[in-house]
């Protein structure tokens, strides 16, 4: 089901004109893809701020303040030459008996830990290729620590080793730990504080655009019309909280003047929400009830007399309407900035009552500040 297309005459047809229906460039574009984007990060800055805080602050913060590290290094190596034809097999072999459970046992019972891995977070094995040189890292919160793990580690190392020693070599410790290293940290300093609020800027909008890849929310008049299939022929702002005072609001002014040129008797406001309908109605009839002071009933073809003004009205299911001949009743859809593209297409199809439709675009005001009463002469 498609909603019947709102005809585009001359300006004096009896039906509003779409040109210059939304008043600013910005609602005259065409779909924007760098609009959209703007409009996700003001939608949902508190996400890009929270992703800003979390890797550009909390991060490093928590980096920074871990518990310091020592490492320290003993090496094993042979004290024969080599049984074997070259330094190939040796990293392999000498990663088997590393392994094999002898230095775990060790590095366990210097800690007195029962459980837990101690290989590689404790001390681990680095055997270099065609290097016959073994060293053995330990790793540990004291400097003391990790040079008694180093160089029990690498004693475990060497005597497992020298089991083999009939088909490899004899092997030795070459070089005790006597020294330990502190660790640098991560995160520290400006400018990893920096880098972090970098990735947090740059990780909050990637968020957001994925949000809005599958959100697909609608903030241009060219994808309302595209999506609904009627033109758009104007623009309003409506309070977020509070009882509407639309009197104050020349968007609802200027859309009640176009409906004017319509000889519409009704004028039927549908929204996803019934409040927000409602609200719009409330407001066009309060415009309405000042235009219709000034205004003379105008007599139609047959002899009739119309009324000057549209009688507005909000009502939850289209089947509730009042059902009156196409050219007297006018569907107005209220489109919310930001609404999603299936719920937008989903109002037109479930209010498609044959008569003709237009779609206002409707954005919240955070605040609702005093202004000057709208003047409507004529």
């Amino acid at each position: 089901m498609t909603v019947k297309e709102l005809a585009v005459g001359p300006p004096d047809d009896r039906w509003p004109s779409t040109v210059g229906a939304v008043t600013g460039g910005r609602a005259e574009r065409g779909s924007d893809v760098w609009a959209t984007l703007m409009w996700g990060l003001r939608r949902y800055a508190v996400l890009v701020l929270a992703m800003v805080l979390l890797l550009g602050v909390l991060v490093p913060f928590l980096l920074s303040r871990r518990t310091a590290e020592y490492t320290a290094t003993a090496q094993v190596g042979p004290s024969k030459p080599l049984l074997l034809p070259n330094t190939t097999p040796l990293p392999r072999f000498a990663e088997s008996v590393f392994n094999n459970g002898a230095v775990e046992e060790t590095v366990r019972g210097l800690l007195n830990q029962a459980n837990g891995n101690v290989i590689p977070s404790k001390v681990q094995l680095i055997a270099a290729q065609d290097n016959v040189v073994l060293d053995v890292v330990a790793h540990a919160r004291t400097a003391k620590q990790a040079i008694d793990i180093a160089n029990a580690a690498a004693a475990t190392l060497m005597f497992e080793l020298n089991k083999y020693s009939d088909s490899v070599t004899t092997f030795t410790t070459q070089h005790n730990a006597i020294l330990a290293k502190k660790v640098p940290k991560v995160a520290g300093g400006s400018m990893s504080v920096a880098l972090g609020l970098l990735a947090g800027l740059l990780g909050g909008v990637a968020l957001v655009g994925l949000l809005l890849v599958f959100r697909r929310p609608v903030v241009d008049a060219s994808t309302v019309q595209e999506v609904t299939g009627s033109p758009v022929i104007g623009r309003v702002s409506l309070p977020r909280h509070g009882p509407p005072d639309a009197s104050t609001d020349r968007g609802v002014g200027l859309l009640c003047r176009r409906l004017l040129g319509t000889p519409a008797t009704a004028v039927n406001v549908a929204a996803p929400h019934s409040t927000q309908a409602q609200m719009l109605a409330t407001s066009m009839t309060e415009v309405f009830g000042k235009i219709r002071t000034g205004r003379r009933p105008q007599k139609r073809p047959n002899g009739t007399t119309a009324s000057p003004v549209p009688k507005v009205q909000a009502l939850d299911d289209a089947e509730l309407w009042v059902s009156a001949p196409e050219e007297q009743s006018y569907t107005l859809l209220m489109a919310p900035e930001g609404i999603s593209t299936r719920k937008l297409r989903l109002l037109a199809e479930g209010y498609d009552t044959g008569a003709p439709t237009g779609v206002v675009m409707v954005t919240r005001t955070r605040t609702r500040g005093r202004l000057k009463p709208l003047v409507l002469k004529g």
